[in-house]
């Protein structure tokens, strides 16, 4: 176990601004719940919304627009990290963290619905038929689209 007294420098610096320090731990018994939460969130967002931006842009674009449309889908979400990145510190000090993680939440949930909505379902389409539907004039993309019939499989 280190020594306490090592932390003296920086433990005077914190008791000097107002705050308290702590060498055994977390002082509260909930910290779980921020491990727990934590967890929820890597395991939530890796197969989510970590993925589905470039499976997306894999899958959704000509062929003959493909390597520019993904480059410029892949700017466009590193300057959104970038945006969010910059704006956290400056909106968790201007109106508290819980009203910061907030709005980017209600951030997500507008970004679902018009993904739920916007987005159409290309499961088992070749990449031809996708593009022809996308490019049809009347293709709206909340209309609900039949699924994709499966070929009976013959037995020789």
């Amino acid at each position: 176990m280190d020594n306490p007294e090592s932390n003296g420098p920086m433990k005077h610096a914190c008791q000097g601004e107002g705050r308290d320090w702590y060498t055994q731990g977390c002082p509260s018994n909930f910290g779980w719940i921020a491990l727990v939460s934590l967890a929820a969130y890597i395991i939530s967002y890796s197969p989510g919304m970590g993925t589905a931006p470039w499976i997306v842009n894999s899958e959704i674009y000509p062929l003959r627009f493909r390597g520019i449309c993904g480059g410029m889908a892949a700017v466009s979400n590193w300057i959104s990290n970038l945006i969010v990145s910059q704006t956290f510190l400056s909106l968790t000090k201007a109106i508290g963290a819980a009203s910061t993680f907030l709005l980017f939440g209600c951030y997500s949930v507008v970004a679902l619905v018009l993904i739920y909505f916007l987005v159409p379902e290309t499961k088992g389409m070749p990449f031809e038929e996708v593009e022809k539907m996308l490019s049809a004039d009347d293709y709206r993309p909340w209309k609900v689209r039949a699924a994709p019939k499966e070929k009976d499989a013959q037995i020789l």
